[in-house]
């Protein structure tokens, strides 16, 4: 039998909340875990979304969880790889609502965050949450 349980850690990084306007999810160390998927979780639009009235999940990397850039390389990430800007899922109508977004990060940065970023007039705002799984951990179990 395989122990998955001992070997991963979850970290909240965006507090479920009612969401109005971009939010930066807290930076999350991959040190001493060989992967890390980050998953964003969207309830019910408040809003009519469209393109003009929108939602992106944007992912950035830094050395040192101070300077912070877009991941842009689809060799660095698993799953829908992102755009210029790092954009790597955009809501812009209902279909996409209610529903969680994820992306693995396998780049060379050691800090990695989501972000959630709204465009448009968001006056009813959006239930947003985040959070990473780390993986793959080097020490067992985790804790």
């Amino acid at each position: 039998m395989r122990d998955m349980h001992s070997g991963l850690k979850t970290v909240l990084t965006l507090e479920p909340k009612l969401t109005a306007e971009t939010r930066y999810g807290a930076p999350v160390d991959r040190r001493g875990f060989g992967a890390v998927e980050h998953i964003v979780c969207i309830g019910t639009a408040g809003d009519v979304l469209s393109e003009a009235v929108s939602i992106a999940c944007l992912l950035e990397a830094s050395d040192d969880a101070s300077n912070w850039t877009p991941v842009t390389a689809e060799s660095e990430v698993l799953g829908d790889a992102p755009d210029e800007t790092g954009v790597y899922a955009l809501i812009g109508d209902e279909s996409g609502d209610q529903r969680d977004y994820r992306i693995g990060y396998v780049g060379p940065a050691r800090y990695t965050r989501v972000a959630v970023v709204l465009a448009g007039e968001h006056a009813e705002g959006t239930p947003v949450s985040a959070l990473a799984l780390l993986g793959f951990a080097q020490l067992k179990p985790v804790e």
